[in-house]
């Protein structure tokens, strides 16, 4: 069978040109007539071209994106494949069965008639064997189908592990750009607990100072003191105050 050929793009532009020089000299006689050919030649080649450009720009969105559910696609095209296999592995081993069954009755009914014609004998005997090899083929096919099953579901199983991977993947990229934000958050919580923690061991100091304090020139040390401790306690919560 002889492929059909294609489009005569020199012939084509041909007749287009000459469409646009008649477009034109129409246009300068009598220009009603120009729109009106216009209009019918468009009509026209949108009828007749039209068909090849829609399926030209289906290819090119077929090949330049994909379809969001492509994945979902596969993994539906194989269940519904393991489906069939195993609708016909079930249909072949009923069918199976279904000859057993009648090829013990036909055995039943000749060991019930040892007088029969050994002419019905023959035809019993032949009909059982053509039987039998029914019953093969049944069993061929139904293990046929059974293999084709356990590879799909092994295709099927391999294909949603593929995709459990992926998803494990992303999400611990995830949990690594986390990673930057919590130790920020613990370095920070770190700093500020050693900041309390050495005022406070300031204050408990200071604190056990005046207590003991009994002398003016140690009291105005442990006066000094504290008013720094004052400011650098008023510096830090300023600076907290503008950080939240």
């Amino acid at each position: 069978m002889k492929s059909q050929p294609g489009p005569d793009f020199s012939r084509v532009l041909l007749i287009g040109g000459l469409v646009v020089l008649s477009l034109l000299l129409l246009l300068r006689v009598y220009p009603p007539m120009a729109f009106m050919a216009f209009f019918i030649g468009s009509t026209v080649g949108f009828f007749l071209l039209g068909s090849k450009i829609t399926s030209w720009a289906g290819l090119q969105r077929y090949f330049t994106s994909q379809p969001p559910y492509a994945k979902d696609e596969f993994s539906r095209r194989v269940a519904d494949r393991l489906a069939d296999c195993r609708k016909r592995e079930e249909r072949f081993r009923d069918e199976g069965e279904r000859i057993l069954h009648s090829i013990a009755t036909l055995r039943d009914d000749l060991a019930r008639n040892p007088a029969a014609d050994p002419a019905e004998i023959t035809r019993a005997e032949q009909v059982i064997k053509e039987m039998e090899a029914e019953f093969s083929l049944r069993h061929a096919k139904a293990s046929f189908f059974a293999d084709c099953s356990q590879r799909l579901r092994e295709l099927l199983d391999r294909h949603r592990l593929v995709e459990s991977i992926a998803a494990r993947r992303r999400e611990l990229r995830e949990l690594r750009q986390n990673n930057f934000d919590d130790e920020a958050a613990v370095e920070e919580t770190r700093f500020s607990i050693e900041q309390d923690s050495i005022e406070l061991e300031t204050i408990v100091e200071l604190s056990n100072s005046a207590i003991t304090t009994d002398k003016t020139s140690q009291t105005e040390d442990l006066r000094d003191r504290l008013e720094r401790l004052r400011g650098t306690l008023g510096k830090n919560g300023s600076q907290e105050t503008e950080a939240s």
